[in-house]
């Protein structure tokens, strides 16, 4: 088992800003589907959820067929156009400077680990990342339990520090066992964080840095 420790990150929310580039995706595909478009504001709140999560959610429906194509042409805009909409949280890259110093970084996301992949060259900071995990265009490790409990098998640690935006994280982290650290600049709430039991709360980068380094 290592002994440093080992800093998990969830993606959206936390490291990068989708706000555009997920809301844009979303409508792109219920217009595919004869649909009518969301407000982007009401949009947002969806961040860091499963896409079929997503689709079923907003459509009310539940056909497997019927939101696997709507998560196809999801990917199709994600894939051509998505990328470039992402953006980072200012200050984020002297975060993953100093912390990649004093332990391992990895990313664990219910993105596809491909689209993680996509995301991280397209901003330039695969390289502070010493792996990066996520689901599979199949649905697999598709909840951020089954995520973490992954990375932390692969990555021979006993007990991580997971960093994520919504209470899916921090709900993971706890039943994994692990130190967790609610990012309220995200798209998940101080309260919805709370809730779920985060150790602690960082409401800036510049905290969040804070409670790395002393970690």
């Amino acid at each position: 088992m290592k002994t440093t420790p080992t800093f998990i990150f969830d993606l959206d929310g936390t490291v990068v800003n989708p706000g555009t580039a997920i809301p844009r995706c979303i409508n792109f595909a219920l217009k595919k589907q004869g649909m009518k478009p969301v407000p982007i504001e009401r949009l947002k709140r969806y961040i860091g959820f499963s896409l079929e999560q997503i689709f079923a959610d907003i459509t009310k429906r539940k056909d497997k067929r019927f939101l696997k194509a709507c998560v196809d042409c999801y990917r199709e805009r994600f894939h051509k156009e998505g990328i470039a909409e992402h953006r980072l949280y200012p200050g984020i890259v002297g975060l993953l400077e100093a912390a990649s110093k004093s332990g391992s970084l990895v990313v664990a996301s219910i993105k596809p680990k491909v689209s993680c992949d996509m995301v991280l060259d397209h901003l330039g900071i695969k390289p502070f990342f010493t792996s990066v995990y996520g689901s599979d265009l199949c649905g697999k490790l598709g909840t951020k339990l089954d995520i973490i409990k992954h990375v932390l098998k692969k990555e021979g640690v006993k007990k991580g520090v997971v960093i994520g935006d919504r209470g899916i994280d921090i709900e993971a982290a706890r039943k994994c066992s692990c130190v967790s650290i609610g990012v309220s600049y995200g798209y998940g709430t101080k309260e919805e964080l709370a809730a779920a039991g985060a150790d602690r709360i960082a409401e800036t980068v510049g905290e969040l840095r804070q409670y790395i380094l002393v970690n």
